[in-house]
């Protein structure tokens, strides 16, 4: 009989019932090679396990947890959206944490750019005095800032004012220099009886700013780029003239 290896497979797993099986083993005792196949198929069966018997053993090694855990009522769903939405949590913290970071390091790098200007300005701090985050005039810039006038300035004074104007709030600001080795300019806007320094620069500047005479225009040219920049974002309408910078010099810059 012309029999397939899936049914002697069948037939010797015992996977075969009634007349099927009956047949084939009628076939058995009048086939030699027939009888041979079978016999093959047996010795392999008893060497290794048949795939189909690897699959049913798998099945039940995966299944019999689960049967457990719901005779317990222990047994758990794996939520795929939590698992994502968990992960991209993370991720996010991290990217965060590392933001954080490299705004800390940016903090630490201007804070430690402005220390150098300020120390460059006055070895000493005697110019300038940092207070709730903000830095003031103090002492001989102080001083200039109150006193000098654009067109007249002091004698021997390290620090010369460079222009005075309106700015957009309403208050004064003036520029300043100071004319030793530093080569720093800076702007500084009154505030509540202060003058608080909101620009620095340690470049040089453009031009000479230390003549006694000259006009706004001129004075503006020998600043900075950056000290320049901050009047531009902060002035309203021109510069003062001599007499209107006096008459501000006389109400207290107020």
């Amino acid at each position: 009989m012309n029999i397939p290896d899936e049914l002697l497979a069948a037939y010797v797993s015992g996977e075969l019932r009634g007349a099927e099986r009956a047949r084939i083993e009628q076939a058995i005792k009048y086939d030699a090679r027939l009888a041979q196949r079978v016999a093959q198929q047996r010795a392999r069966r008893s060497r290794a396990p048949s795939a189909v018997d690897e699959a049913r053993q798998e099945s039940v090694r995966l299944v019999q947890p689960i049967r457990s855990a719901a005779a317990t009522g222990t047994a758990q769903v794996i939520d795929l959206a939590r698992v994502r939405a968990e992960r991209k949590r993370r991720n996010e913290r991290a990217r965060g944490g590392l933001s954080r970071r490299l705004a800390l390091v940016g903090g630490i790098a201007g804070g430690l750019l402005l220390g150098i200007l300020i120390d460059r300005l006055a070895p000493d701090g005697g110019l300038t005095q940092y207070r709730d985050g903000a830095l003031f005039a103090h002492g001989a810039l102080a001083d200039a800032l109150n006193q000098q006038l654009t067109l007249s300035p002091v004698a021997g004074s390290a620090v010369r004012v460079g222009m005075s104007f309106r700015a957009k709030r309403g208050n004064y600001c003036r520029t300043f220099s100071v004319r030793d080795a530093h080569a720093l300019a800076g702007l500084a806007c009154r505030e509540q009886d202060q003058w608080r320094v909101w620009t620095l620069d340690a470049g040089e500047a453009r031009g000479s700013s230390n003549s006694s005479g000259g006009n706004a225009g001129s004075t503006v040219a020998a600043l900075p780029a950056a000290v320049v920049q901050a009047v531009s974002e902060r002035i309203s309408g021109s510069p003062l003239d001599a007499q209107a910078e006096l008459s501000a010099r006389r109400s207290g810059w107020r």
